[in-house]
């Protein structure tokens, strides 16, 4: 799966929705959403798992005081890239404050290293976003289809193995393969966009 540049951002009701006081529900399923995100994003900067937990709280805090005055523009720049940034400013002050994270030679290796490279931070935090909405889909779908149509797509999108072969393997005819893994494209498109915004383009 590629992710280009049309890739989508964030899911512009529940952004609206998560700024009504009163919707607590918009907010656990944006913390459901982006709460395995941000926490796996934290383990790669190597913060333990309470560490993480206390990053992630933060970054929550602060986005429920941002959003109270969110305004989305997409000509402004992307929801994901404005929560890759809180998230890497939290990180970052985190590490600040903290004085175990030094190697040998008594320097904050791993503090310098996201100070410096920047370029390459946001490069893995986009990758990181899109691989966790594509997961996060997949997984939302799953329970709507039976295993015989899961597998005619799991084989020929996922596996990538030949439309044949798989026809052969689920003694069924090609064209019924073709047909079970559009129908499975379609909805994993549409919970993408539910999960996200823009329009988006399958890349294989």
């Amino acid at each position: 799966m590629n992710y280009g540049s049309d890739w989508p951002s964030t899911h512009i009701t529940l952004l609206n929705r998560v700024r009504v006081p009163t919707d607590s529900e918009a907010w656990r399923e944006f913390v459901r959403i982006y709460g395995p995100l941000i926490y796996n994003y934290c383990r790669k900067f190597r913060l333990n798992d309470c560490d993480s937990e206390d990053v992630c709280q933060e970054v929550f805090r602060q986005i429920s005081t941002s959003l109270k005055s969110f305004e989305y523009n997409q000509k402004l720049g992307r929801f994901r890239s404005w929560l890759g940034t809180v998230t890497y400013h939290e990180i970052c002050h985190f590490l600040k404050k903290n004085q175990r994270f030094k190697n040998q030679s008594g320097e904050n290796g791993l503090q310098e290293f996201i100070y410096e490279q920047p370029g390459e931070i946001d490069a893995m935090w986009a990758d990181e976003f899109c691989s966790h909405i594509y997961t996060t889909a997949l997984e939302n779908i799953r329970p709507g289809f039976d295993e015989k149509t899961w597998k005619a797509f799991e084989f020929t999108w996922v596996k990538d193995l030949p439309s044949q072969e798989v026809a052969m393997e689920l003694d069924t005819d090609i064209t019924w393969i073709y047909k079970a893994k559009c129908l499975v494209q379609k909805k994993l498109k549409e919970e993408i966009q539910r999960l996200s915004f823009d329009s988006v383009v399958f890349q294989k």
